[in-house]
């Protein structure tokens, strides 16, 4: 029985492998859902009171100090769990003329790593376009592969009466809605909007965003300042702890668990790394690679 037990046991270890891997990854979009959110803050200019979550003060406006990536950007951000490299995520954002207008368009890819496909399978794509001056966003566009997940979501928002057209494709099943709010802003915008505000430390921001399917009530505690070291090398960062609340029954802020982001204290606001809690262990998010 021993001889039995002893030539079984690499199986279930290999099971017990996937087991946690699935367990793992299948909350992963969670904590990207997190890396593109962690700052998305409340930009357009109005009278109207902001949404209030369990009797929290409305929601206030913020107005672009920085702007260093005025030109266009690229970076490449790498994914591991307990040091094991699981996923990418490619960012390139480039300013556009749209009716004689100035707009940024920014597109975001990410992807699990080819190795872990048989497990879980990622490719997504995130594009938003917003305008230069407000970074207020315009169009929205979520492609979504996940394993056999296939969902396109497209919103359109109208600037004068801050009216969000989605449509929403769940494979064969079309879903179209309205929603206005003269306070949300998709999580590319809103991440662009942050990095251009003038932090302090101690102080609470608090937004929200629509993620394709569900808004979030979101706020940052800048808790302090820190150098940390990483691929790139060491930098001075605000260190920001992120709090995420559904504002509707379909989100997944629960499966967020605590998580920290350092974003660089200079004047381009990067963000340079992002810690998450998970099930077991942490995933860390890196940017190994960046230029104007």
């Amino acid at each position: 029985m021993l001889r039995k037990y002893a030539s079984a046991r690499p199986l279930i270890f290999a099971r017990l492998a996937t087991i946690l891997t699935w367990t793992f990854l299948t909350g992963l979009k969670a904590h990207f859902f997190l890396l593109r959110s962690f700052f998305l803050l409340s930009v357009f200019l109005c009278s109207v009171p902001g949404l209030a979550a369990d009797g929290q003060e409305p929601l206030q406006n913020y107005t672009p100090h920085f702007h260093p990536f005025d030109g266009g950007e690229k970076a490449v951000y790498h994914v591991s769990w307990l040091g094991i490299p699981v996923a990418s995520a490619e960012i390139e954002m480039q300013p556009v003329l749209l009716d004689g207008k100035k707009f940024f368009q920014v597109t975001v890819q990410a992807q699990s790593w080819r190795y872990l496909d048989l497990i879980f399978k990622m490719r997504d794509t995130v594009e938003s376009t917003f305008d230069a001056d407000t970074l207020h966003p315009r169009r929205f566009f979520f492609r979504q592969r996940e394993n056999r997940k296939v969902i396109d979501t497209t919103a359109v928002v109208d600037p004068a009466t801050n009216k969000w057209v989605v449509h929403r494709q769940e494979g064969n099943k079309p879903k179209n809605f309205e929603f206005v709010s003269p306070y949300t802003l998709d999580p590319i915008s809103a991440t662009y909007l942050a990095r251009s505000l003038d932090f302090k430390v101690g102080e609470r921001l608090r937004f929200e965003v629509f993620g394709g399917k569900s808004r979030y009530l979101v706020t940052l505690d800048v808790v302090g300042r820190e150098r940390i070291s990483v691929k790139k090398g060491e930098f001075d960062t605000y260190k920001v702890v992120p709090q995420i609340a559904d504002l509707s029954k379909s989100g997944y802020a629960k499966r967020v668990r605590q998580a920290t982001v350092w974003i660089t204290a200079d004047e381009n606001r990067v963000p340079i790394k992002m810690s998450s809690q998970v099930f077991i262990g942490s995933v860390n998010i890196e940017m190994i690679e960046g230029k104007s």
